[in-house]
């Protein structure tokens, strides 16, 4: 058992009252404030919702009321919603929002802070905010409006989240810092731009018929239901899967099966021929298997990297080439392996040719496994040659460079008017939804000349 005056166990070299123990106590207390929190906070939502819907003919009366301005393809955000609009957007016919209303006729049996979070319910408004940080502890929102940021420990209302996420809702003061209050719709980038657009217009509208000036926020509050309906299309037209064979196509992937008379031989003239084969990275000859790759050394997109980029990415000692096929050679006999291609095809001509009677090589089996797989993915394979010791995270992380490379590319032709940080924003939103353990080191970024996002390396 350690001693309150016993040195801290994490090397810190201080007493242990005064690191670790007290880091302890400091937790427990935040945790305890949150606990109270949110119990605070289902106590006084559980009270408005009775109050509300006594006001409104019973449960069954305000429950079907809150529903109704919203489409049923929010599913189970549909709740949520309606809580929201019913508390704080919707006027009732005296004129007060269901918050003020409340507070109006109720608030006298609240003290505290009971009423302290009454009053901040009341004064919240409602805005659009992108996920644009993170630290330790949790995420850093900002306001597209006002650029305001707000730190956001993780919590019951606050998760990991993708990479500059969006949602419109409002926030309120959480211990020491903010958490979500009611339903966050959290989605794609481009819910902000959106969203932002779609407000201008109101605003537009507006002040034209009434000569009002509305705020965002107010904007936001009188047409919640709709700012939800579009956030929900944005976020579902990103998210359609691939639902037929006219979307799909077939790559084959093929393996060829050889004895082999004089394996030595057959590795020497294979690495003889200029620089089409290498000796696989990791592949050690001495154990008694050697693996060889055709590769191409991807000159042309890595090429367009400029070059004070490629020195920060250290592309001078780090090489990358695409694997267009391995051989595979042991003491049993070679496997020829890859996706069917013209380079895989060129090498079974090779080893067919008069290079196959040099080293005594026989086909004895041939396998074909057809995939289906969705027409705009491409499936390559990449060598990585350096010697730098890398990470298995900087390995994979530089081994998807040119198809990160590539993809920008053929995105920005597709969408010229598109900056290029809300490309890759949007790739990075995306690939977080596929494989949140990708780390792509921000290697795109240093590629393209942009500033490093806080979500990678």
């Amino acid at each position: 058992m350690i001693g309150r005056n016993d040195p801290c166990p994490c090397g810190s070299g201080k007493k242990y009252k005064q690191c670790c123990l007290l880091k302890q106590s400091e937790d427990q207390t935040l945790q305890a404030k949150g606990r109270h929190f949110f119990d605070r906070k289902f106590k006084l939502t559980t009270d408005l919702y009775s109050f509300l819907a006594q006001k409104q003919g019973g449960e069954w009366s305000f429950d079907h009321q809150k529903y109704k301005p919203f489409d049923s393809s929010l599913g189970h955000f549909r709740e949520g919603a309606g809580n929201m609009w019913a508390y704080f957007f919707r006027v009732y016919d005296n004129g007060l929002r269901g918050i003020d209303w409340f507070v109006k006729e109720r608030g006298q049996r609240y003290s505290g802070e009971d009423r302290k979070m009454l009053e901040n319910w009341r004064e919240m408004k409602v805005s659009c905010y992108q996920l644009v940080d993170q630290y330790e502890q949790g995420a850093v929102i900002e306001d597209i409006w006002s650029q305001e940021r707000y730190r956001m420990p993780y919590c019951e209302t606050m998760i990991k989240l993708p990479p500059w996420t969006v949602s419109v809702g409002m926030i309120e003061p959480y211990v020491e810092d903010w958490c979500i209050h009611g339903v966050f719709m959290w989605g794609h980038p481009d819910v902000a731009s959106e969203v932002m657009t779609r407000t201008g217009q109101l605003q537009e509208e507006i002040a034209k018929a009434s000569e009002q000036e509305m705020s965002p926020a107010d904007i936001l509050a009188s047409n919640y239901p709709e700012m939800l309906d579009l956030c929900n299309r944005i976020n579902s037209r990103k998210e359609n899967p691939v639902s037929n064979l006219e979307e799909m196509r077939e790559q084959v992937f093929v393996t060829y099966e050889y004895t082999c008379e004089y394996p030595e031989l057959l590795e020497q003239m294979l690495l003889n021929i200029g620089d089409q084969y290498i000796l696989a990275p990791g592949t050690d000859p001495a154990e008694g298997t050697t693996v060889i790759s055709r590769a191409d050394k991807l000159d042309g997109i890595l090429g367009t990297i400029p070059a004070e980029r490629r020195d920060k990415l250290g592309l001078n000692e780090i090489h990358i080439s695409n694997d267009l096929g391995n051989i595979v050679i042991g003491k049993q006999g070679v496997t020829v392996s890859g996706w069917q291609s013209a380079e895989l095809e060129a090498t079974l001509e090779l080893l067919a040719s008069k290079l196959s009677t040099a080293v005594g090589l026989t086909q004895v089996n041939e396998r074909k496994e057809v995939k289906q797989i969705p027409k705009e993915l491409v499936l390559k394979g990449y060598n990585i040659t350096t010697e730098k010791n890398l990470s298995d995270q900087e390995v994979t992380a530089y081994g998807n460079l040119p198809m990160l490379l590539q993809g920008f590319r053929d995105t920005q032709e597709k969408y010229p008017a598109e900056s290029a940080e809300m490309l890759v924003r949007r790739r990075e939103y995306e690939q977080f939804r596929i494989n949140p353990d990708l780390s792509n080191l921000n290697l795109l970024r240093i590629a393209l000349g942009l500033p490093e996002s806080p979500f990678t390396g």
